[in-house]
């Protein structure tokens, strides 16, 4: 015989609450809290013995040494509306301006800072 399933109690009705209205909830501003407890003290270490090091010296820098090849004249000054020449060396490459005038010229060498040795001039006139 199979069994009967076990029956639930009936619910015994309990008495309604009216519905309160909620008030919307304010937020009280947080204070911010400060620490109570104070900071560990840290262990004290024996500063390590640094052991002399011979420092290197430091390498002389040398002067951007710039090398010109022998060129003939058709080939130093391309352009027939730009009679003069700067040649210097910037970092790793050799760098080679032609200008119309001597004030162009003079105003690149300002502008970069050129030393004297560290460049060449040339005029074609």
């Amino acid at each position: 015989m199979p069994r009967k399933k076990a029956e639930l109690a009936p619910k015994v009705s309990e008495p309604k609450k009216k519905p309160v209205a909620k008030k919307p909830a304010v937020k009280k501003p947080v204070a911010t809290k400060k620490p109570t407890t104070k900071a560990k003290p840290v262990a004290t270490k024996k500063p390590a013995v640094k052991k002399p090091t011979t420092r290197k010296k430091p390498a002389v820098k040398e002067e951007l040494v710039l090398k010109r090849k022998e060129l003939s004249k058709e080939e130093m000054f391309p352009f027939e509306t730009m009679p003069f020449r700067l040649e210097y060396k910037d970092r790793n490459e050799t760098r080679i301006c032609h200008f119309t005038c001597e004030e162009h010229r003079a105003k690149i060498i300002e502008r970069y800072k050129l030393r004297k040795g560290t460049y060449f001039i040339d005029d074609c006139l």
